[in-house]
């Protein structure tokens, strides 16, 4: 039987936090507001934010942001050790 997909941000904000991001969320007027961090191994730090109306949107928004961020960072990576 399957389950419902949740729509509340709860399991992608546990898979950010399985992947070592650290997520801040607050509220702005009628908005939810958040930050996500992620240490990076050469001791750099990733960040992204976002704004929504609701707590899983924002989520979604953060854990799209993250992924991209860290997809950047691969290829910049991956560029260095090319050049090297």
């Amino acid at each position: 039987m399957a389950m419902p997909a949740r729509t509340n941000g709860e399991v992608l904000h546990l898979w950010l936090r399985l992947l070592g991001w650290r997520i801040e969320t607050g509220h702005d007027g009628d908005y939810v507001v958040g930050v996500a961090t992620h240490l990076q191994a050469d001791g750099s730090t990733l960040r992204v934010g976002g704004c929504a109306r609701d707590h899983g949107e924002l989520v979604l928004q953060l854990f799209e942001q993250a992924m991209l961020a860290l997809e950047r960072d691969n290829e910049r990576a991956q560029h260095r050790l090319r050049a090297a």
